[in-house]
């Protein structure tokens, strides 16, 4: 599988686009001075203790108190905070005591808690007690002794190994994860790593002394968290507009893959990057409430906080019953459904949907059918970082299935119900600020970037209304069409790339 990656650097954020074969996987987004990221470790306060949930509310520093369950305390939590105290086991519990979270933690306590998942809706941050400091090929874990390994590490040769290599290196009160990435890696790799993830755990300690709330270890950028966990010899390209981001990029894969950094391509040209690789109109057909498949079928997305129902629609069903053989009918189904799978498994990871997950697919009869189903969506989910459970079709046709997400679902921007005013005021609209803009000398290169039908129609014909702005301006301007514009949404740039006018209200 051809992978790529396509990072848009704009004003205020990043956006991470993650291509498979062309078609669009991932999409990420990075705002800048965001303030709550997961994986972030936050030295907190208890602020309340919740009896009837078996929970604490911890301030972060958020407008809304962070939550953290009993089951997220972890067995570590004594040294934890006998080390925040500065007491050695100064917190010993018995057995009776670990019932419940009350008799653990109580209001105006420090703790040190790590972010797994952000505030979504109307909810604060969730909390895990249970840190973890990942790197490339290893995952520290604080105040343990555990070595675990990847399960997608299959041969058992290389499991040995590398647990008997780690056991060598492994630091005292300290457990370690070792990843997928780390297959086949010597002991040297290892040792390097280890000395970086210790080095991160020491900066911790030396701010826990510091007043609450207070973030003590932020993750790194979203695009080298994305590198971190999901590089491997797939990817073929990266893509960047952004000079300063191409170098953070070719720094950090300098460090875990040298031989890749000739994929890295800073971008220099005139037509927006998602433009350019076609990104922007994948958003908008596979954002949306239905979305078309390859054979005409298409899928209905309807959503709720916790539950998400998907239907399968063939489009052409009626039309299959008259024309067809009963077998030719029954393939062409599963045909459909097989496709519908392998698009779902696609929108699940896109939109980073959670909760609960109903699948309608198209009713199929025979058993195998069902069976064969079932197991190409497993096949298809396995690449899914998100942990999730599968259920095989019930008897009435329906897929089940539970899946953890740790960030805000993706959805499209809907466009404005607003009226809008009528084409002819518009382009005039525009031909005054164009004007405007061609008469000072300082602004030359004009480029207007604005929605591809509205493009379309100022090129249209000859002479078209930009070869009249030619003829009436002296000055050519450059058209750029831009998809995901609404009708009356507009950018004017000049040589240097800098925005001199626009539609968009500024933040």
């Amino acid at each position: 599988m051809n992978k790529e990656l396509v990072i848009n650097a704009e004003e205020q954020e990043v956006k991470i686009a993650l291509l498979e074969e062309g078609k669009l996987l991932e999409l990420h987004r990075e705002v800048f001075n965001k303030k709550f990221s997961v994986g972030d470790i936050y030295l907190g306060v208890v602020k309340k203790i919740s009896y009837g949930l078996n929970a604490a509310i911890i301030d972060i520093g958020y407008s809304k108190g962070a939550f953290l369950h009993y089951n997220d305390l972890g067995f570590q939590i004594e040294k934890m905070l006998s080390l925040i105290t500065q007491k050695k086991n100064s917190f010993f519990l018995k057995k009776e005591d670990r019932s419940s979270i009350e008799k653990i933690l109580y209001p105006g306590q420090k703790i040190l808690v790590q972010i797994s998942k952000e505030s979504i809706s109307n909810k604060g941050p969730k909390l895990t007690a249970k840190l973890c400091i990942p790197g490339r090929n290893l995952v520290l874990i604080p105040f343990s002794e555990k070595i675990s390994i990847s399960k997608k590490i299959k041969n058992t040769k290389e499991k040995s190994r590398l647990i008997s290599c780690i056991k060598k290196i492994q630091p005292k009160e300290f457990g370690i994860i070792i990843r997928t990435a780390a297959y086949s890696k010597k002991e040297q790799v290892f040792k390097k790593e280890l000395f970086f993830l210790r080095k991160k755990w020491k900066n911790i300690l030396s701010n826990i002394i510091k007043i609450p709330p207070i973030r003590v270890l932020s993750e790194s950028s979203k695009t080298s968290c994305l590198l971190r966990d999901t590089f491997n010899d797939d990817f073929k390209s990266i893509y960047c507009n952004n000079r300063f981001l191409c170098q953070e990029i070719h720094s950090y894969l300098s460090l875990i893959a040298p031989e890749k950094t000739s994929i890295i391509k800073h971008y220099r040209g005139d037509i927006p990057i998602f433009e350019k690789y076609g990104i922007e109109k994948q958003i908008q057909t596979s954002l949306g409430k239905n979305v078309p498949l390859a054979n005409g079928a298409y899928l209905v997305i309807e959503h709720t906080e916790a539950l998400h129902v998907i239907d399968v629609n063939s489009g052409m069903i009626n039309h299959i019953k008259k024309n067809c053989t009963e077998s030719e009918r029954i393939d062409t189904i599963l045909k459909v459904n097989l496709l519908a799978a392998t698009e779902i498994a696609r929108q699940l990871r896109l939109r980073d949907m959670g909760g609960i997950i109903v699948v309608d697919f198209i009713d199929m009869s025979e058993p195998y059918q069902r069976k064969k189903l079932y197991e190409h969506l497993k096949e298809k989910m396995k690449n899914d970082r998100a942990k999730h459970q599968i259920l095989p079709p019930n008897e009435f046709g329906l897929v089940q299935f539970t899946r953890h997400r740790v960030r805000p679902e993706l959805k499209a921007n809907h466009h404005d119900k607003k009226p809008q005013e009528s084409p002819i005021v518009y382009i005039h609209h525009l031909e005054f600020i164009l004007e405007t803009l061609v008469k000072d000398k300082f602004h030359k290169g004009i480029q207007l970037h604005i929605h591809t039908f509205v493009a379309a129609y100022l090129k249209k014909g000859f002479p078209s209304i930009q070869h009249k702005w030619l003829f009436k301006y002296k000055k050519w301007i450059k058209i750029i069409p831009r998809d995901s514009f609404k009708y009356t949404e507009y950018k004017i740039f000049n040589k240097n790339k800098e925005v001199v006018s626009s539609s968009f209200k500024r933040n």
